[in-house]
């Protein structure tokens, strides 16, 4: 009788549980379709954006602009973008061994809890920590983007790179870090002037350098709101996934413990039949 009790009282944890996951699996779906729409509608303009820019590079000096190259990289700065809440699979896992691998004197700037409690835990420099806002916006990536560029002119960082979750679909997200400044590395550079050959011709006014002026901070806060776009993307499909594994697993769970418990009540019952035909043998 105990092991009955013990199994039913199992099997309606279990339910609950798969319940709490169950509506977390729906509200994650729900925001999942939202900002894997925002990801995927602003990867156009980061690519136009990006296209302009190499074309303008490949007609000025790089060296004349103070975002776009920097032969000094010894002070590094990383900006790691990871979530508040955990019951995402292993997609802060993944961050955390990617951020790992960078060598050298690195400085971290944090997006999301996860990433400060491991910055901390680390004992790693931690030069600033931005709040992680449920849905990104342009805000958002203005103050983020300002703060960066400042400290990268000021020479506080001689290179930033970020550390972020790249979404590529429900299923599969990428930790990805790539060096956001200075904005054109030495392997580019080498591939610019080959570019400009095949490139289209665009007409600057007044002329490219002025141009690549006001261009640049805004490259830099629109390639900082598509990563944040492309994070939450990622974070709600991880989430998605990982909750519906889980209601998965529970649901089988459950059924294997109500075959249990229906074994062990059938063991029960024939028990105390036995008993009672043994006792009625006996006075017989």
């Amino acid at each position: 009788m105990a092991a009955t009790k013990e199994l039913r009282a199992r099997i309606k944890s279990i339910k609950n549980t798969s319940k709490v996951t169950k509506a977390m699996e729906l509200v994650s779906a729900a925001k999942m379709r939202r900002a894997q729409d925002q990801a995927i509608r602003g990867r156009s303009y980061s690519e136009l954006i990006n296209k302009v820019l190499r074309n303008i590079s490949s007609r000025i000096e790089p060296s004349s602009h103070p975002l776009l190259i920097r032969e000094d990289n010894e002070k590094e700065g990383v900006l790691l973008i990871t979530t508040d809440r955990g019951l995402c699979g292993s997609l802060n896992t993944n961050l955390f061994r990617k951020t790992l691998e960078i060598q050298g004197e690195v400085s971290f700037i944090t997006i999301g809890k996860k990433g400060q409690i491991f910055i901390s835990k680390s004992a790693k420099p931690l030069s600033a920590d931005f709040e992680l806002l449920e849905k990104p916006n342009s805000e958002m990536a203005r103050k983020i983007s300002k703060f960066l560029i400042n400290s990268f002119v000021s020479g506080e960082f001689n290179k930033i790179h970020v550390v972020y979750t790249n979404f590529q679909t429900t299923l599969k997200q990428e930790a990805t870090l790539r060096q956001l400044l200075p904005i054109i590395n030495m392997e580019v550079l080498g591939t610019l002037k080959n570019e400009s050959e095949k490139a289209d011709e665009y007409l600057f006014e007044p002329n490219p350098d002025s141009v690549l002026e006001t261009i640049l901070p805004h490259y830099i806060q629109m390639e900082i709101y598509q990563i944040l776009l492309e994070a939450a993307a990622s974070e709600h499909s991880a989430r998605m996934v990982a909750m519906k594994n889980a209601s998965d697993n529970a649901a089988e769970l459950v059924d294997d413990l109500t075959l249990a418990y229906n074994q062990v009540r059938q063991a029960n019952i024939t028990n105390e039949i036995l008993e009672i035909t043994t006792a009625s043998l006996a006075v017989n």
